[in-house]
């Protein structure tokens, strides 16, 4: 990821929301995003989430800005700042082209 979009997403104050079609459930040790709405049927619309990202899908709310969702993270995980925030971003950048989020 360019220096420049991590560091715009680390200060500008980017909020991200759920789409409010997908849900997150637990399937034994899984964590599953299952559409409730238009793509139920479709198993491509299904998705499997690391136990971070299913942290981080809990942590999105519409109002936390990115960089305290990347702080918790390192409050509770023992990682390092700059690597929570490329890691978080990535994966921003991937719900969103999902449209699973959006900016908000």
């Amino acid at each position: 990821m360019p220096a420049g979009l991590l560091h715009a997403f680390m200060k500008d104050g980017r909020v991200f929301a759920k789409s409010g079609e997908f849900v997150l459930r637990n399937v034994g040790r899984e964590s599953v995003l299952v559409p409730i709405r238009n793509r139920v049927g479709d198993l491509d619309s299904v998705f499997t989430l690391t136990p971070v990202a299913a942290r981080i899908w809990e942590l999105i709310d519409g109002r936390t800005a990115v960089d305290a969702i990347a702080a918790r993270v390192c409050d509770e995980y023992d990682v390092t700042e700059d690597v929570a925030m490329r890691d978080l971003v990535e994966l921003l950048e991937g719900l969103e082209a999902a449209q699973l989020v959006r900016q908000g």
